[in-house]
């Protein structure tokens, strides 16, 4: 099969035959259809600081956000059928650690992530665990099946707690974050605010619903924010952009009693007003990692079966197998929306 290997510790990655994968007796064998571009397979092509630090081993095939058709099974596969479509839940999970046993798998102890620590979906063909396959209806196009990974972690982040009748701000418009204006304006939050650097990228956040925008390198964020909630706050916090800056300044427009979702992942350390702006404000603070297993899908498909939340708009880019050079250098100016690959 062709696939995208990461072979060295430097920039770029090669287009490659190399063999199908063996399907072990858990596995489920599946033929991609369509990739989606994550910021995490940046760092990877471009072998940044944070590749390393999550212990990418190479070669590796890596990407991790796909759809396609299962096409061979395990012996020991008992739910997963040869023909269903489905998408993949990247967080391989041990299934006995302490988190796994008590309904965390997402956070499992001895976690793997497909396309970071095993072969991922930039290929023709992936093999993943029985429990990693969602299966999707059958007349949902694999392009939207592509991007359920993704969408789920916006699903995660708005509804770790109740969001509907509350203000909310969402700083940082790549494609989750966006994902996430999408839901939060589904979910029937009252003032929708969001926060970014990228004027494109604010553009794809009013076709998704946030009715006021702000660029931060051009506005006062914290004042107009301040102003717009008659200096009560924001209740809601949604963190994507990973800015340090952006922490502090979502911390500082969060009311009293507000709670935030962590999703961004800064590349320094941040530092907080502890005692003003969470001890004695009583924030209430999420870590969002992935999604949950498996109540994050089953909110996922109920919110797509109702016909109300189109994740659409956010899809600005498709690009063949071998494009996908010039796919991830479009997906480095932070300017598009997500970027898919058509297998």
């Amino acid at each position: 099969m062709k696939a995208i290997v990461k072979e060295k510790e430097r920039v770029g990655a090669s287009l490659k035959d190399v063999p199908r994968p063996e399907v072990k007796p858990g596995d489920v064998l599946v033929r991609v259809e369509t990739a989606a571009i994550c910021g995490t397979d940046i760092h990877i092509y471009n072998w940044t600081q944070y590749a390393k630090n999550v212990n990418v081993p190479l070669p590796l095939i890596f990407g991790h956000e796909f759809s396609g058709e299962v096409v061979e099974i395990g012996r020991n596969v008992s739910q997963i059928k040869v023909g269903d479509i489905v998408a993949g839940e990247t967080h391989i999970p041990c299934g006995m650690c302490y988190q796994c046993r008590i309904g965390n798998q997402h956070i499992c102890q001895n976690m793997k992530i497909l396309g970071i620590h095993v072969n991922g979906a930039f290929a023709e063909y992936v093999a993943i665990p029985e429990v990693c396959a969602w299966k999707l209806p059958s007349n949902l196009s694999f392009d939207i099946g592509a991007i359920y990974e993704a969408l789920g972690v916006a699903v995660h982040a708005i509804f770790v707690d109740n969001i509907a009748g509350k203000s909310a701000v969402i700083f940082g418009c790549g494609p989750i974050g966006l994902f996430a204006i999408g839901l939060a304006n589904f979910s029937g939050v009252t003032q929708l605010i969001a926060v970014d650097v990228i004027e494109e990228r604010l553009n794809l956040a009013k076709k998704m619903g946030a009715r006021i925008t702000i660029n931060a390198e051009r506005e006062k964020v914290e004042e107009k924010v301040l102003n717009l909630t008659r200096g009560i706050g924001v209740d809601v916090l949604i963190e994507l952009s990973g800015s340090p800056s952006a922490i502090r300044q979502g911390f500082n427009i969060l009311r009293k009693g507000g709670r935030v979702s962590l999703v961004g992942l800064p590349s320094s350390r941040v530092e907080l007003d502890l005692v003003n702006n969470v001890i004695y404000k009583g924030a209430k603070i999420y870590g969002i990692t992935g999604r949950e297993m498996f109540s994050t899908w089953y909110k996922m498909r109920a919110i797509m079966e109702s016909g109300k939340f189109d994740p659409r708009p956010v899809i600005t880019d498709k690009f063949n197998l071998s494009e996908f050079q010039k796919a991830i250098k479009l997906a480095e100016t932070c300017t598009r929306g997500k970027i898919l690959i058509k297998i």
